[in-house]
């Protein structure tokens, strides 16, 4: 099948769901191939053989979640939603068996299990809150989380919330779904805010996007449990505006680490040394403002950066060596969030 990506961009009008592309040729600019619309549909993610599509989204006006099905040519055919059990649901994973879908309610402070089959959300079996805040007020008055994701031994979910400064491990049976009791639980420094995380190929090494601290944190990581690398910012010496981090991506070979400023528009470059050692590198700016999520498309050469409050994703040549240079292609979308594939 031609190399295809989606991107999810928000609103709640007609134009607001999911953009699909095909990479035609390899030097080419993509060109879109379908549209599903959702609304409010925010972040996505692929069922464990790629069969089925989830995402976050509106249901009746609540925050919720959906399934596709994903045809042979990429495109999505709606199966199912339901609600969240929160408000702002904005990250969605399954777990290696398929069964269960989780998703992060980052205003509630809470994380939801769903029971899943053939792809459709079939009931809500747990909703988990966590407890306490942070010293930064206005952003960490209480929990707040915002990722869910397997750890790469598929044993744990990891929960990242915002508002208590903690990166959570939840074990995982693949017949029962989450412990919730007696999470292992690591700390960062308060008022850094952790947001996203990228592992590895290793499954040793993870980095940590921390939203309010505009700072990565290298991390290593065995059995459930992380500990604390190192740290660098995200940001030029002299920076004294209001900005914060938000997406966090590995080039292929994992030479490099790229990580987006909101606020100053930019993204940060890092050369890695594969054992959490982090070297600034490069910094680019992102075209537009907010750059809300970046990534690579397919085959590594082409690089996205989606600005949400300017409503353009902006793309760039990636020259391997950790060098992005804006190629001048744009798509004009609604809100744009998350570039997946």
């Amino acid at each position: 099948m031609t190399p295809q990506f989606y991107v999810a961009a928000m609103s709640d009008r007609p134009d607001g769901g999911i953009y699909r592309y095909e990479m035609r040729e390899k030097a080419m600019p993509p060109v879109q191939v379908g549209f599903t619309p959702m609304p409010n549909v925010n972040y996505l993610a692929f069922s464990p053989d790629r069969k089925y599509l989830y995402s976050t989204c509106t249901v009746d006006g609540h925050a919720g979640v959906a399934s596709f099905a994903v045809g042979a040519d990429g495109s999505l055919t709606f199966l199912s939603s339901m609600t969240s059990g929160g408000k702002a649901a904005c990250y969605v994973i399954t777990d290696p068996s398929g069964k269960f879908l989780y998703c992060a309610n980052y205003l509630t402070g809470d994380f939801a299990e769903f029971r899943l089959e053939s792809g459709r959300i079939v009931e809500q079996t747990k909703l988990v809150r966590h407890e306490g805040h942070g010293p930064n007020a206005a952003r960490q008055e209480g929990p707040h989380t915002h990722f869910t994701n397997m750890t790469p031994d598929g044993k744990y979910l990891i929960v990242i919330d915002l508002g208590v400064d903690a990166v959570f491990t939840y074990r995982i049976d693949p017949e029962k779904g989450l412990d919730a009791a007696n999470p292992k639980v690591l700390k960062v420094a308060p008022g850094d805010g952790p947001r996203h995380l990228v592992f590895d190929r290793s499954g040793k090494i993870a980095y940590l996007a921390n939203e309010l601290g505009n700072s990565v944190t290298a991390l290593s990581y065995s059995d459930g449990e992380f500990e604390i690398i190192g740290k660098v910012s995200t940001l030029p010496r002299f920076w004294k505006g209001d900005t914060k981090v938000a997406a966090i991506r590995l080039s292929a070979d994992e030479r490099f680490l790229f990580a987006s400023n909101r606020g100053f528009d930019s993204i940060a470059v890092f050369e890695l040394d594969g054992k959490g050692g982090m070297k600034p590198s490069d910094m680019v700016l992102s075209g537009g403002s907010s750059p809300r999520d970046i990534n690579f498309l397919p085959g590594g050469e082409w690089f996205g950066a989606a600005n949400e409050f300017s409503n353009v994703v902006v793309f760039f040549d990636y020259d391997g060596r950790g060098k992005l240079t804006p190629n001048g292609f744009q798509l004009q979308l609604p809100r744009p969030l998350h570039i997946f594939w």
